[in-house]
């Protein structure tokens, strides 16, 4: 897709089902939006309903769904989302499937249907293939364990690491996600296998600082924070001036 031809993309994260929250977020500068439906507090109504706030904004939208299933995959591929972000894709075979769900025949296996995606694009189902990107998370020692036969699918072109996860998974507390040096030498490690084939890699960030520390170590994609965190860092500074403390 044309998107993964930009530079430096900031994506933006929705774990509010509020609307006005997402107006504030459509109409500032991230490059692309995620909607996240496996932790936001978010249902697929909600979500379709966000997609149709951020479409004046021409972002490109991306939905995390909860889990690899085609019926949630398929619902919010029909109510105009540009990519899907998949959680827990652990060998191979999760991530072929995956694949499956989000391309229609003979690519994958997606039923037609477009009710929204329809009313947004000239001719979808003949180009939906073509600009649908599937996002692969990496957060699981057996993704870790399996990351270079994930890297050889031919119609993967992205990983989205999940550097919580991953900690929890490798025995480390939330506060060294991006601190300890064993870290944050996987995430470039990472980066550098995916790169030697071809892909491109996006990570989870906890605000500026990290942003743009993996932007400057050469990640194609950070999401800056999700807009409840934004909105929590936000009261607190605010407060602490308030209080005399800065």
């Amino acid at each position: 897709t044309q998107f993964l031809n930009k530079k430096k993309i900031i994506n933006g994260w929705i774990h509010s089902s509020c609307t006005v929250s997402a107006e504030i977020i459509g109409a500032s500068s991230f490059d692309s939006i995620t909607i996240d439906l496996q932790h936001g507090i978010i249902d697929i109504v909600e979500c379709k309903t966000i997609i149709q706030v951020l479409k004046k904004y021409n972002k490109f939208i991306i939905v995390r769904v909860p889990s690899n299933e085609i019926g949630i995959i398929n619902k919010c591929l029909d109510a105009g989302a540009n990519g899907i972000i998949c959680p827990l894709v652990n060998n191979k075979a999760d991530c072929l499937h995956f694949l499956k769900n989000c391309f229609y025949p003979d690519k994958g296996i997606r039923s037609f249907g477009p009710t929204i995606s329809n009313i947004y694009y000239d001719d979808y189902v003949k180009k939906a293939n073509d600009y649908i990107l599937p996002f692969v998370m990496l957060e699981t020692k057996e993704s870790l364990h399996n990351l270079d036969e994930i890297l050889n699918i031919k119609d993967l072109k992205l990983l989205y690491i999940g550097p919580y996860d991953l900690s929890i998974n490798l025995g480390f507390k939330l506060d060294d996600v991006f601190k300890k040096k064993e870290m944050l030498s996987l995430y470039l490690n990472i980066l550098l296998k995916a790169k030697k084939m071809g892909k491109k890699v996006a990570i989870h960030c906890s605000g500026g600082q990290t942003a743009k520390y993996f932007l400057k170590k050469g990640f194609d994609m950070v999401t800056l924070s999700t807009d409840l965190n934004l909105l929590k860092i936000s009261i607190q500074q605010q407060m602490k001036i308030i209080n005399g403390k800065k």
